[in-house]
């Protein structure tokens, strides 16, 4: 097996450049002037009518209002005449029936008294039967007739009454349930007062807050500038095209002529025994030479 070891270095010709660069990041990542960040206010105030328009909402959510008052008020008083009518209250509670049965009945009751009963008495009066039996019975006739006509006049009145106030109570019941679907309505209105004034904080709380975020925001970036300019500059550093770093090892196998090898290591061998005799005379150059010889020729035959 043979071994192959190569090792990847920077080009000559880039290195002045790539050093002038690495000193060109330090110094603009670690020793130069730094970023900033901007030293103005980088936040628009509000205006003198958003805070002017926030301060009216304010005043409006903190008072009472007559309008929601109002409104209230007339819900409930509808829900309590409806809720009269829808129950039959005013059946029979029409304070003028009386006076109206009075009215129609009164022609009657005249034509009665001035004409019918006077009429009788003349008839009867003429014809010498006045007092007789068949003139009380005449009268009793003209009285019945009389108060049946009265009862048919009230009668008519009473139930024509009655029947417009069964319409009205039935659309009073109607009118009733639509009202009471406006409840939530109206129970949801109490809190828009405080609803109100909640957004109004809530505005007030974000104007409130910008000179905050902005303190937040130059702090973070005081904190975070080191390390973003280190990481900026180790960034240059490790992008620096050096090539591959270290050393690349190869083991592939080496095929040779054994006889080749042989007779090529015998020759190497002598001449280093013989380089060896020379040098140490003690040993003699000939076995010098035919040791290494020897030595020599195992080695490249692949033997050891």
């Amino acid at each position: 097996m043979a071994t192959t070891t190569s090792t990847s270095s920077i080009d000559p010709a880039l290195l002045p450049y790539l050093t002038q660069g690495l000193e060109r990041a330090q110094s603009l990542f670690l020793t130069g002037q730094q970023p900033e960040f901007f030293p103005g206010q980088t936040y628009v105030s509000p205006s003198a009518a958003t805070t002017e328009a926030i301060a009216q909402q304010e005043q409006l959510a903190r008072q009472q209002s007559p309008v929601l008052q109002q409104a209230q008020q007339a819900y409930q008083a509808s829900m309590g005449q409806v809720g009269q009518t829808a129950a039959g209250g005013f059946l029979n509670a029409n304070p003028y029936q009386q006076a109206m049965m009075e009215a129609a009945t009164r022609p009657l009751t005249q034509q009665f008294s001035q004409a019918v009963l006077p009429g009788i008495s003349s008839l009867y009066s003429r014809s010498g039967r006045l007092g007789s039996g068949a003139m009380e019975r005449a009268l009793g006739t003209a009285t019945e007739a009389y108060g049946r006509s009265l009862g048919d006049i009230t009668a008519n009145i009473a139930g024509t009454q009655y029947q417009q106030e069964r319409g009205l109570q039935q659309q009073a019941q109607l009118a009733q349930s639509q009202l009471a679907g406006l409840a939530p309505q109206f129970y949801s209105q109490q809190f828009l007062p405080s609803q109100t004034l909640a957004q109004v904080g809530a505005q007030q709380e974000a104007i409130a807050a910008q000179p905050l975020q902005e303190q937040l925001a130059r702090y973070q970036f005081g904190q975070q500038l080191p390390y973003q300019q280190l990481q900026g500059y180790l960034s240059s550093v490790y992008g620096t095209p050096l090539g591959s770093y270290g050393t690349q090892t190869t083991n592939a196998p080496t095929f040779q002529n054994r006889s080749a090898g042989i007779l090529g290591g015998g020759l190497a061998g002598g001449l280093g025994g013989y380089a060896l005799g020379q040098a140490f005379p003690s040993i003699g150059a000939g076995y010098g030479a035919l040791g290494g010889a020897a030595l020599g020729g195992l080695l490249g035959g692949g033997f050891f």
